[in-house]
């Protein structure tokens, strides 16, 4: 049976499953915490239920996707629960630190959407999930656009959203996410309505 469900929809398993799905994607980006049992607690409490989708065969999620808008994003470290899980002094720097970014909002128009998160399960990567979910979000009938980021080193992503008809529409040469050797940020755009 396969299945795309709102985050919302998911049961505390399926929950648990896209929280590591997100960190196996992402984790390297989330250095505030080495717990990762606190860390996927934290994420299951702050994924937005409707602006993540995740792709489910047989039950289980093997795919993941965060859209943002130009009003939210679909994670949002909320002071308490980071509090909550990190200690009062520690979960307001890491709340404040991370929504610097996860808050910032990174698309203008209303009619345009922006792909935050996407990553499939290790063991079904390269089968189709990633495409499925774009696919997902060019249906949101709503949006013209959708508007991704990926790093100019990451030929693969690259090459995949190339592949699911994106094309580049802007080089950010002078980012200092190049002196951390990732590359610059490439921003690539798909076109879902004339």
């Amino acid at each position: 049976m396969n299945n795309i469900l709102e985050f919302g929809e998911l049961s505390l398993t399926q929950k648990e499953e896209a929280a590591e799905l997100f960190m196996d994607g992402f984790g390297q980006f989330m250095t505030f915490s080495k717990d990762e049992d606190l860390k996927k607690k934290l994420f299951i409490q702050i994924f937005d239920p409707k602006l993540f989708f995740c792709y489910l065969e047989d039950n289980k999620v093997l795919g993941l996707m965060g859209l943002g808008t130009n009003k939210v994003r679909p994670i949002n470290f909320k002071k308490e629960i980071c509090q909550e899980l990190f200690g009062k002094c520690k979960g307001a720097i890491i709340s404040k630190q991370m929504n610097a970014s996860f808050q910032k909002a990174v698309v203008k128009g209303d009619k345009e959407l922006y792909l935050d998160t996407l990553v499939t399960h290790p063991s079904y990567r390269s089968k189709g999930i990633g495409s499925i979910l774009v696919n997902k979000a060019c249906s949101l009938k709503e949006y013209d656009s959708i508007i991704v980021e990926v790093f100019s080193k990451n030929t693969k992503a690259i090459s995949f959203y190339e592949k699911n008809g994106f094309v580049i529409t802007k080089k950010h040469k002078l980012s200092i996410m190049r002196l951390l050797g990732s590359g610059y940020p490439i921003t690539m755009t798909k076109y879902i309505k004339d």
